[in-house]
């Protein structure tokens, strides 16, 4: 198999290692399905949500330990932060959702319902008007010729002409929301890359992990929440 592991030994803390251990254990199986040459059908088998569950969930939970952690102390709110403002995003001129509207697309159109629903067909407060329900592509607009999770792994640079989240239209010119799994796995495995590389975010998640394992930056009720958080923000700003 074609698996280029994540490099993550110079991150020294446990909790780290272990989601490091995890995501990288999840990577691997993704890019193994990617390597099955099954058709998608109406009945599913291509694994097609399995990519988009799988990626989803790496997603919160390098929001919870890595970034922005339970210093955002909403679920939702962190896994859309993290997508804002560290998963690498397109231009809209060439087909990409606008990445605030992505967010929440992800969490609220894909990742509740696949998790908590079994991916019923429920309208959310984040479905566009007039828009049907998501639709999840193993490969979405990148051709024929580079479905190929080893070359999409080689790539240092994506391709902007391949969104991760684009509008398109179904036969009957009704436009819906389309995920391209392959595209999201390349954006979220160099999030991963740059985020273990970063000093000053590994830094910021071993202070806040240790914090909570003191039982300073636990969430707690009124006053006491605000006064530990700012203790923790003060800490984290004057490493």
């Amino acid at each position: 198999m074609s698996y280029r592991p994540l490099e993550y030994s110079h991150i020294q803390h446990p909790t780290l290692i272990k989601i490091l251990l995890h995501s990288d254990m999840l990577l691997h199986d993704l890019n193994n399905i990617f390597e099955l040459s099954f058709e998608s059908t109406s009945s599913g088998g291509a694994g097609n949500f399995s990519i988009a569950v799988v990626l989803l969930c790496v997603v919160d939970g390098l929001a919870v330990y890595l970034y922005p952690t339970t210093q955002v102390d909403n679920q939702e709110k962190r896994f859309k932060k993290l997508i804002r403002e560290k998963l690498y995003w397109g231009p809209t001129k060439k087909g990409w959702v606008e990445q605030g509207l992505a967010a929440k697309q992800f969490y609220l159109e894909m990742r509740n319902p696949l998790v908590h629903e079994l991916g019923a067909d429920i309208t959310t407060s984040a479905r566009i008007a007039r828009h049907s329900e998501p639709r999840i592509g193993k490969w979405g607009s990148i051709p024929e010729g580079f479905r190929d999770i080893k070359q999409i792994q080689s790539m240092d640079k994506w391709n902007d002409d391949w969104p991760i989240l684009a509008i398109s239209k179904d036969e009957r010119g009704r436009e819906f929301v389309k995920f391209s799994g392959a595209a999201m796995y390349w954006a979220v495995k160099k999030m991963i890359i740059e985020l273990i590389n970063d000093k000053f975010i590994v830094e910021h998640a071993i202070t806040c992990l240790d914090e909570q394992s003191s039982h300073l930056c636990l969430r707690k009720p009124g006053w006491v929440t605000r006064v530990r958080r700012k203790l923790c923000r003060f800490k984290i700003e004057n490493l």
